[in-house]
């Protein structure tokens, strides 16, 4: 093997072999060059090489400053920021279990072998794991087609009762992509079809097989709109425009409100165990999470969506009063 890598795997050595409380003397040093990488150098040969690094950045003390051998003591990431980035791997349940686990490996390369250790895996209830084998691709070629500003087309997936993704139709779908977002778990592309004035938002790890259209440029978003601020009001990512509505919610809901919604909340105390809080989020997502708190949060405003919540759970109750009584039926047979 090539003298020239020498400098590159006395980095390699010293990043696997060493860190804060582990050193090599130069002896060690030698031998793991050795048995690892097949390089017989003198200690000259090391000096330099470790001169060169020093050079580019890389912090290894002298040997007589430290006074027990040679240590790596930068590097790329640190381990509470590896651990940190694992465990937001392992939560995320838009790759499949492969892809995790591909990805663990190469964030703990960054570590010394005692360091991975202590680099424990977060214990996680994933309720699934995707299906789909093309969820890095399909984030490349998408951040690719938003930033030279052209169409996609891409096919969407949906399970089926065989547990299986099968395409929702058959005619693949084709719009104007924007930007990514992550929002309540999941990656989700932020596009608009042609000629419509909604925005969409498709999973990423649904869409299979995405296609950059270079000779269709996107359509513009409407003036005015921010995407950024778009995002941010949305508590869930479903479509149509912000709207501003009151909250009256009880005391022990306020962190999870400010949560959702951000610290730019409007809040009144009311004095009574309640609290009146005022936001701006797209109705449909406000719909679907003021349901979650029904027993201990009501909108008051806007009143159109105050009356569809409330007819909401109406027809909601009448449904499971009408299968309380067939489920009894069925048991008295």
């Amino acid at each position: 093997m090539s003298m020239n890598l020498l400098p590159f795997r006395v980095y390699q050595v010293l990043s696997e072999h060493t860190d804060g409380d582990h050193a090599l003397p130069m002896g060690g040093l030698l031998r793991l060059l050795r048995t690892e990488y097949g390089l017989r150098c003198d200690r000259r040969a090391v000096y330099a090489a470790l001169d060169k690094l020093r050079a580019v950045g890389c912090h290894i003390p002298e040997y007589q400053d430290d006074g027990e051998g040679y240590r790596l003591l930068s590097r790329l990431l640190e381990p509470s920021e590896v651990q940190l980035l694992s465990d937001a791997v392992s939560a995320f349940p838009g790759i499949s279990q492969r892809q995790c686990e591909r990805l663990l490996e190469k964030l703990g390369r960054g570590l010394s072998r005692w360091q991975r250790e202590q680099c424990r895996p977060l214990v996680t209830r994933t309720p699934w794991r995707g299906a789909n084998q093309e969820t890095f691709l399909s984030i490349e070629v998408l951040e690719e087609a938003v930033s030279r500003r052209c169409q996609v087309e891409f096919q969407y997936m949906e399970y089926g009762m065989d547990k299986r993704l099968h395409p929702r139709r058959e005619r693949p779908y084709r719009v104007s992509p924007y930007g990514l977002c992550f929002a309540n778990g999941n990656y989700y592309l932020i596009c608009r079809y042609q000629g419509a004035e909604d925005i969409s938002h498709y999973r990423v790890d649904r869409i299979q097989s995405p296609v950059l259209l270079e000779d269709k440029p996107i359509e513009p978003l409407t003036t005015g709109l921010d995407l950024a601020r778009y995002v941010r009001e949305r508590v869930y990512p479903f479509p149509g425009e912000t709207v501003r509505a009151v909250l009256r919610c009880e005391e022990d809901l306020l962190s999870d409100v400010l949560d959702r919604f951000g610290m730019e909340t409007q809040l009144r105390d009311n004095g009574d165990g309640t609290f009146d809080a005022t936001v701006f989020t797209g109705a449909a997502g406000l719909k679907f999470w003021a349901l979650q708190y029904v027993t201990v949060c009501q909108v008051l405003e806007p009143l159109g969506l105050r009356r569809e919540i409330g007819e909401i759970l109406r027809n909601g109750w009448e449904r499971y009063e009408t299968m309380s009584e067939t489920v009894t039926h069925v048991r008295t047979k």
